[in-house]
């Protein structure tokens, strides 16, 4: 939740300097400045909102810094809520909107415009024209190559005798309009273990760009929206960890889950899966490893494929620097923090990188075609459905 002056106030008063945050810090380890670790920041918050330091530039530039990958909770003996801070602070003391966001907000907002922007870009990939399309924006450079876009259906009933119930799947903006591959290979799997799939038409974005750039009253008109939408007794499920935390995180009355994390409590007893002799390596975005703190229900799910030896990236506890619009704010950071995954990724030897984020997944694509890496980049329920007979399309 957003916090007010005074309880941000008194949330960053309840830490108590100890330093343990520090080395989980991915800024912090980068740069070695005190004002770039949470302890730091936090101090900075407080001065600000206390009117002891000036809210100048110099502020800004520490909090635009921060990654919010919420790696330092996991560390404080005091269970200081730091992601509600760097968020309060982003709302109430930073509320300035950069280019990009200005420009993006129509997109996000809107599924319409979203979707005829996808049919552009779908257009333009099919006629080889990729190089034009970098040209006029560089952003561009992170683009995978777009799936045919997709007419969404509000009720996929599954068609299996053993019915279990109904659920509601979140298309997410990035999610829907880059990955939509994901997104069916998620009602595939879903209908066939025996569960409907409800898919609200009215669903928006999450928000939790706009509260990023620190537009509260845009993210809380998009969660509103969000909360007509889903029906409150039904689990919603979301295959980008970072529409999870951030709906999680604010709406509440609603019965927000990972997908993977879904999946892995179903029953399987009735379906055959077939055996991958392979090796998956797991990068565990931080939106699920510290905000929903779902991460091993991926392993779980993975090791239901017969054959599979399911491991973990090494390194996984350190941001990959996507981090939402983060690879296109902050560009220098973001990609000193990714050229130490893709050496983790090189050593590894990696043929298959599962990733449960859009972001992350972006960005780590990105990388890897820049350094002619043959990794293949999956969501963990892309991986299973393959294994269950579902075919790209």
């Amino acid at each position: 939740m957003t916090l007010s002056i005074t309880d941000l106030i008194a949330e960053a008063d309840r830490c108590v300097a100890c330093g343990l945050c520090l080395p989980h810090c991915p800024t912090y380890r980068k740069t070695g400045s005190e004002a770039d670790s949470p302890r730091g920041r936090i101090q900075l918050m407080r001065a600000v909102a206390q009117d002891i330091l000036p809210n100048n530039q110099r502020f800004k530039q520490h909090i635009d810094l921060c990654l919010s990958c919420r790696s330092c909770e996991s560390a404080c003996p005091n269970n200081v809520n730091y992601g509600a801070l760097v968020d309060s602070t982003r709302a109430i003391l930073l509320p300035k909107k950069s280019i990009w966001y200005r420009l993006a907000k129509p997109l996000i907002r809107s599924r319409l415009f979203s979707n005829g922007l996808m049919w552009l870009v779908w257009l333009i990939q099919q006629c080889k024209c990729d190089a034009l399309l970098k040209c006029f924006n560089p952003a561009a450079k992170l683009l995978p190559a777009i799936n045919h876009p997709v007419s969404w259906q509000s009720l996929y009933p599954t068609t299996v005798a053993f019915r279990q119930g109904s659920v509601s799947l979140f298309l997410g903006c990035a999610s829907q309009a880059l990955d939509n591959q994901t997104l069916k290979a998620s009602i595939y799997l879903l209908n066939t273990l025996g569960f409907d799939v409800y898919v609200p038409a009215q669903q928006t974005c999450c928000g939790s760009i706009a509260r990023q750039m620190g537009d509260e009253l845009e993210a809380n008109q998009l969660l509103a929206m969000n909360q007509h939408s889903f029906n409150a007794t039904m689990p919603i499920l979301t295959v980008a960890s970072g529409c999870g935390a951030g709906l999680a995180d604010y709406m509440p009355s609603h019965q927000v889950q990972d997908i993977s994390a879904f999946l892995a409590a179903c029953d399987w007893s009735r379906v055959s899966i077939s055996p991958l002799k392979q090796r998956i390596f797991v990068q565990d975005p931080c939106s699920l490893r510290n905000g929903q703190k779902s991460h091993a229900a991926v392993y779980s799910l993975l090791k239901k494929i017969p054959q599979a030896e399911v491991l973990a990236l090494a390194g996984n506890s350190q941001c990959c620097g996507g981090a939402g619009s983060y690879m296109l704010t902050q560009a220098s950071m973001a990609n000193d923090l990714l050229n130490d995954k893709l050496m983790v990724i090189e050593a590894a030897s990696a043929a298959i990188l599962a990733t449960s984020n859009i972001g992350c997944s972006l960005h780590i694509a990105k990388g890897l075609r820049e350094q002619n890496m043959p990794v293949v980049i999956l969501h963990p329920v892309q991986i299973m459905a393959k294994q269950l007979g579902f075919v790209n399309q």
